[in-house]
């Protein structure tokens, strides 16, 4: 047997697969920013939601999470919207409808505008 070429192979196909590791990997931080990315501009939304209703004399709002999730034309990023409206909840603020897992499109929040 030629255990020289067979070991050769073997370490052509390990280079092989920590470069596809390494491209999994970069794929998922990208993916991480992009999530981190969306929850901010959901959380400044939000802040801009109540700012109107306070500016219009609102004393309360309730969003959504499909009705923000349609607003930034996305679709299976509900995680990273609920967590945003969760973010954004002060003291009395109301979560109205949640499912047990707390994050789905269906949560429904009332932002109290004081």
């Amino acid at each position: 047997m030629n255990y020289e070429k067979i070991i050769l192979e073997l370490l052509e196909r390990i280079k092989d697969l920590e470069v596809k590791v390494s491209m999994l990997e970069s794929k998922n931080l990208t993916s991480d920013k992009c999530t981190k990315n969306l929850t901010q501009q959901v959380r400044d939304y939000i802040n801009d939601c109540k700012n109107k209703a306070k500016a219009q004399g609102l004393n309360e709002i309730v969003l959504v999470c499909n009705d923000i999730q349609k607003k930034f034309n996305v679709s299976n990023r509900a995680p990273a919207i609920c967590t945003a409206m969760y973010d954004c909840m002060n003291i009395h603020d109301e979560v109205l409808f949640a499912p047990p897992k707390g994050k789905s499109t269906t949560v429904r929040i009332k932002y109290y505008i004081n």
